[in-house]
Order: C-alpha cells, then structure tokens, then sequence
C-alpha cells in the first residue's frame, strides 16, 4: 500500500518537474509572471544576445536586448510588435556581445558605455559586480542563481541596480534598485517555456 502512495505522489509530482524549463528552452523563450500581473518574456535572437519583452498590465510593452543575458544594449517601446523610435535608447560596449564577460560568483568587470538617448550622447562607467552563487525557486523549479549589482560613473543618485541572473539560461532579469532614499523589488514567478 505504501508503494502505491508513493507511486501516486510521484506520478503527481513528475509533470511538475518535468515542466521545468531547461537551457536550450531559451531559443523557443522563457516567460516569468512578475508581481502577479505583468510577464517578460526572454529568447535567444543571436550570440550571446538575449531578447527581453516585457508586458505591463496597462498595454505598455518594452524590449530589452541584453548581451550576454546581462548587458542592456538597447531599450525601446514596443507599438502594436514594431519599436518606437522616439522612445530607443542604446548602449555601446566595447567588443562584440559575445566577447563581454560571462558572470562568475565573486567576480567584477568594468566597461565604459557609450550612450545615445534619443541623439544625446554621453559616456558612462559601469561596475558589474558579481554575488556569490545560491538557489532561487519559481514555484517547483530549482535553478542555480548569480545576483548581480551594477552602480554607475558618474551617479549623483546613488543608484545600484541588481540583477538576478540564471546561468542555465544565459540571462538576467531586472530585480530592483536601491537608492539613498528607499529602493524598489520585483518578483519573478511561474516560470514556463513559450509555446
């Protein structure tokens, strides 16, 4: 009686872990639920280039393109699929996207950024540092996770921006900021490959 509890039990538990989204998931996308009512949603588009879209409950839709899952080289709007121009920012880094640093626990690089925001030009320095390695769940699924926070040269605000990358993946996802005034979390849920 006792195997067959424990059959049932596994029988119940396995589409759960089986559901869990895997590496080469993220050529098809991933999409996490964040704060319960807004998705983004990440695929591969070339090397070490990942596409982030984010949706908010409002109908506003951002496109991130992040080298190497972490570093923001483009943000713009989305309009009904196509980017909006008026609203595009980039960001040059030195090197290829698949030549900028893979996150390691423990590690830092520096890259110095080339800005255009909406034809403004300017420079920047930003400082990647790189957490120890821990876990983090999105419900039954279990991944391996690097927090990453980035401060900026020169930042009268204070600002560090920290990112929650998943090495199984290649990509990060923005988590919140912190100020000298306060600070702001999101939370990523219900992970799921994109069908």
């Amino acid at each position: 009686m006792r195997s067959l509890v424990l059959a049932v039990g596994l029988a119940v538990l396995a589409p759960v872990a089986w559901g869990c989204p895997v590496g080469s998931d993220i050529d098809k996308g991933i999409r996490f639920t964040v704060d319960d009512v807004d998705t983004e949603e990440y695929r591969r588009i070339g090397p070490g280039m990942i596409e982030a879209i984010y949706t908010a409950s409002d109908g506003l839709v951002t496109r991130n393109l992040l080298a190497q899952g972490v570093y923001l080289v483009e943000l713009v709007d989305l309009v009904e699929g196509v980017p909006d121009q008026d609203t595009r920012v980039t960001y040059a880094f030195p090197g290829r996207a698949e030549d900028l640093a893979v996150p390691e626990p423990g590690g830092q690089v520096a890259y110095d950024v080339a800005v255009n925001n909406l034809g403004d030009l300017d420079k920047e320095r930003q400082i990647y540092d790189f957490g120890p390695l821990s876990k983090i769940n999105f419900g039954a699924c279990e991944y391996d996770l690097i927090p990453i926070e980035i401060r900026y040269e020169p930042d009268d605000s204070g600002t560090v921006d920290l990112l929650y990358y998943l090495p199984a993946f290649g990509l990060s996802y923005y988590a919140g900021s912190d100020y000298t005034d306060g600070s702001d979390r999101y939370n990523y849920s219900n992970i799921e490959v994109i069908e």
